[in-house]
């Protein structure tokens, strides 16, 4: 085999594999993925894109108008995730463009261990694609890009990460609709921990209070109206973690921090809930997401020091909640504890959540099924019964087990991947809770979607996604008369079938033929216009390395 035929190869190798592989903590990202498909972004919401230092915080309910509501934001920052990830699942985000995005690209891809190892030139790359496709389908949409925070982590060098807001920034500079926001030395103090961060990488509620008092300002730029944020000045020195540390600890502090009022819905819990975006399931801004961290599973313990956080005396005002939904035990039912243990203990937990807001309904949640019948039989369903047998006039049994489940097992439609939940199933999970509610609060507004809506959705992001991964591929790709690069002259072909492309996007009745027709297309173009030059391919190997660099230790491929 020459050269050239390993090059090509190898790109096309590595091409599949970047689509389809899920690294150590894949399913947890790709769960948060699949639930974005069936949420619906509008032209009045404010999107949030990034890492987990985006995910982690509770972004929807940190700011208020000068007349007293919510900004519509919604948060698709995803945990571990690189900008190839949300490179790939853009489109799910834009096809509602939103008024404005805030973006944080690149503090995994520069990782180099566990990241991309990307040079800050391949996260410049990703960057302006990303900018061009939310341009192309929505000109009026205004993009924020946020600095690389200052970190201390051992596989980040310093000067990639320097380099790279530095080329952002003379990017946004150049480039109308774009604006750069340097929260760098805002925040250096991350980099050194204690109250600022537990892992000298993600944030605390005190430099949140930061990065979210600095932001006011642009996320109010166009409006007729100021924007502040609720958390007090004092933050940093009033944050509560519950006794908890790392990504739990930090999102306590955050809890503890967040005002509650009468009107609020609360819903506690593990991971299910943590990666739900309950506010936007429900269609309601009243209800406020109090999931632990990421990783499959919680345990009661975790949750009752996050209750702890949440009722800690912070200074800020902390009414009875209108009602308190909980999601907790699934490490405690999926492991080896004695059964009657784990029911002792989540009875303290309920007691506790009685005690600390006497005047709220609580709504307790069964635990959703796995794909181990036994689990289901021995464990998951005797906790499920417990709760039942708990059921009194303020606290309330909410069945979400029966409805995702096929036979003895989790019904495979509602989870993506294995026991995580998908889509599909937070929709079923949203609807149940939905049920509870008007039951008991008939007089207020809880919007809900169909299974029929949700399918048709789910349908039509995943097409969309298919699609814009080939647009990528080109937008991606340097442009020049130079080895490395796409013949610029050739390339108008791909920004005229890209054009196309675009406009099958605006429709809601994509086909899998019209992607499939288009991507086969756009493909070609990028093919033929490479000319399969050596140089080229190389340089395609090299964008993808850290891909490659993966693969060559966890699947032994090279």
């Amino acid at each position: 085999m020459t050269k050239l035929k390993q090059l090509k190869c190898m790109l096309c190798l590595i091409l599949a594999l970047v689509c389809n592989v899920a690294w150590a903590d894949g399913p947890f990202r790709n769960h948060r993925y699949d639930s974005f498909k069936i949420l619906n972004v509008t032209s009045d919401n404010i999107l949030f894109i990034g890492n987990s230092i985006t995910d982690m915080h509770c972004w929807p309910e940190v700011f208020k108008t000068s007349t007293g509501e919510y900004l519509p934001i919604v948060n698709r920052g995803n945990s571990g995730t690189y900008s190839t990830e949300q490179s790939n699942n853009l489109e799910s985000y834009i096809n509602g463009k939103p008024k404005k995005v805030f973006m944080m690209i690149g503090t995994n891809d520069i990782a180099t261990s566990g990241g991309l190892n990307f040079s800050p030139e391949q996260v410049l790359a990703y960057v302006k694609s990303m900018v061009a496709r939310i341009h192309a389908r929505s000109p009026q949409t205004k993009v924020y890009l946020y600095s690389i925070l200052n970190n201390k982590t051992g596989n980040r060098v310093e000067a990639t990460w320097l380099k790279a807001n530095q080329l952002t920034k003379a990017y946004a500079e150049a480039t109308d609709k774009v604006t750069y926001i340097d929260l760098y030395d805002k925040l250096t103090n991350v980099a050194n921990g204690g109250q600022w961060s537990y892992d000298n990488l993600h944030l605390t509620a005190g430099a949140y209070q930061v990065w979210a008092k600095e932001i006011c300002k642009y996320l109010q730029e166009g409006e007729d109206y100021t924007v502040s944020t609720v958390y007090p000045d004092n933050t940093l020195g009033k944050q509560n973690n519950g006794g908890l540390g790392g990504a739990n600890g930090m999102r306590a502090t955050y809890f503890s921090m967040l005002p509650i009022s009468n009107e609020d819905v609360l819903v506690f819990g593990d991971e299910f809930i943590k990666n739900g975006e309950w506010q936007e399931l429900l269609g309601n801004v009243n209800v406020k997401n109090r999931g632990t961290g990421w990783g499959y599973g919680g345990d009661i313990a975790t949750t009752s020091k996050l209750i702890d956080a949440t009722y800690a005396e912070t200074g800020v005002e902390k009414q009875d909640a209108k009602a308190i939904f909980l999601y907790t035990g699934t490490a405690d039912a999926n492991g080896t504890t004695d059964m009657e243990t784990v029911k002792a203990n989540y009875k303290a937990l309920v007691d506790k959540l009685e005690q600390k807001s006497p005047a709220s309904i609580i709504y307790l949640m069964s635990l959703c099924p796995t794909n181990n019948a036994t689990t289901n039989a021995d464990r998951i369903s005797v906790l499920n019964a417990y709760m039942q047998s708990l059921v009194g006039e303020k606290v309330k049994y909410v069945d979400v087990y029966t409805s995702l489940l096929s036979g003895t097992v989790a019904n495979t439609k509602y989870f993506y991947p294995s026991n995580y939940l998908g889509a599909l199933g937070y929709v079923e999970m949203a609807q149940a809770m939905k049920e509870a509610l008007s039951a008991d609060f008939p007089q207020d507004t809880y919007t809900v979607i169909d299974d029929a809506t949700a399918e048709a959705r789910y349908a039509q992001a995943g097409l969309r996604n298919q699609l814009t991964q080939v647009i990528a591929r080109g937008l991606i790709a340097e442009r020049g008369d130079a080895a490395g690069q796409y013949n610029g002259e050739k390339m108008k072909a791909f920004d005229a079938k890209m054009a196309e492309a675009n406009d099958l996007l605006e429709r809601n009745d994509i086909t899998q033929e019209q992607v499939t027709e288009f991507a086969n297309a756009l493909n070609a173009i990028l093919n033929e216009t490479s000319e399969l030059n050596p140089e080229r391919l190389a340089s395609s190997v090299a964008l993808s390395s850290g891909f490659l660099r993966k693969l060559s230790t966890e699947y032994m491929i090279l």
